[in-house]
């Protein structure tokens, strides 16, 4: 057997050295292209499915992807999630509430990456083998959007349930506060309490702002938000594009395929075993601000123009208010 010459070691052995180094980078992308996800989607909401096609678009063509429908109905998704556990796959991806509530109950070590769920940290959705996306925007993110379409407005109202949103508000006073203006906030605990807590509210601020919390916010109350913050003339900044198309002058919407997607590099990032370890959430990347021109219009607020460019979504046409029947997209 012949040596190597001794003048050709160095060439050799730093050609061996750069083939193991790629071999290290390339690695880890292939076991994520040979691997295995299942898709648990709490039901058929657009919301929902905008979210489930981003995911898959993020990953790579070679990725075996399984999905199921619990159809609304949790103990389904219980069943099926019992059912992966017989042949697990690489990663869970849980769409919706009930989806994560399924694979949160029955399945501990597999890998779990859950996104379009409302107020996580109410359902304990912590275990260690999970990651979430959250659906709401930072307070800090949403006060300052709201401040960039109403720089003199300073009062700004919330009606909020305590169990659910209560840290939330909180942080948001202090957000608030750094921001010169005043959260004036009314707790309530049924929602038969809306109407009469929004009729008090509304002759001591200048904008209401609509946040994301389940008892507040409901299809039969969300007529009754619009109809009464346009008659006091009181503009209505949201969370969601629906409400802005019916009247509110405007939202920092979250794009649930932008969430799909981020759910998708979260997922591989998991996968490679470069992502943080469970109990992690991350706010939503990019959302993008929706405006109503005509509701400003007919509220005497001037928008910016240059706010008006950036924004991700603007709505106009005759009055104030473009109705639309289905608001069932509104709470994820």
């Amino acid at each position: 057997m012949r040596s190597t010459p001794s003048h050709l070691q160095p060439v050799i052995g730093a050609r061996l050295w750069w083939l193991l180094a790629l071999a290290w980078v390339v690695s880890p992308i292939q076991i994520v292209g040979a691997g295995e996800i299942a898709i648990l989607k709490s039901s058929d909401l657009s919301y929902y499915e905008q979210a489930v096609l981003g995911f898959r678009a993020k990953l790579p063509s070679t990725m075996k992807v399984r999905e199921y429908n619990l159809r609304g109905q949790l103990e389904q998704g219980r069943d099926i999630a019992r059912s992966l556990r017989a042949s697990p796959p690489d990663l869970v991806l849980a769409v919706g509430l009930k989806a994560a509530m399924a694979t949160k109950l029955e399945i501990f070590d597999t890998p779990v990456v859950f996104c379009m769920v409302l107020n996580p940290e109410t359902y304990g959705l912590s275990a260690s083998n999970m990651t979430g996306i959250a659906v709401r925007t930072p307070a800090e993110s949403q006060l300052s959007a709201l401040r960039s379409m109403l720089p003199d407005r300073t009062r700004i109202g919330v009606l909020y349930d305590e169990d659910q949103n209560g840290a939330f508000v909180r942080e948001s006073r202090h957000v608030a506060n750094r921001h010169g203006v005043e959260l004036i906030t009314v707790p309530i605990s049924k929602q038969e309490e809306i109407p009469d807590a929004l009729r008090a509210l509304l002759p001591k601020i200048d904008v209401f702002w609509l946040i994301q919390d389940q008892l507040v916010v409901s299809e039969a109350a969300i007529p009754f938000f619009l109809d009464s913050t346009l008659a006091a003339k009181v503009p209505l900044f949201t969370f969601s594009s629906t409400l802005v198309q019916q009247g509110a002058i405007g939202a920092l919407v979250v794009d649930p395929w932008a969430v799909g997607q981020q759910a998708a590099r979260a997922s591989l990032s998991r996968l490679n075993e470069r992502g943080p370890v469970g109990a992690h959430l991350e706010p939503p990347d990019h959302p993008q601000l929706a405006l109503n021109l005509n509701a400003a219009e007919y509220l005497g607020v001037q928008l910016n123009a240059e706010l008006i460019r950036l924004a991700g979504r603007v709505f106009s046409g005759h009055g104030p208010v473009a109705r639309q029947s289905a608001p069932s997209d509104l709470i994820p």
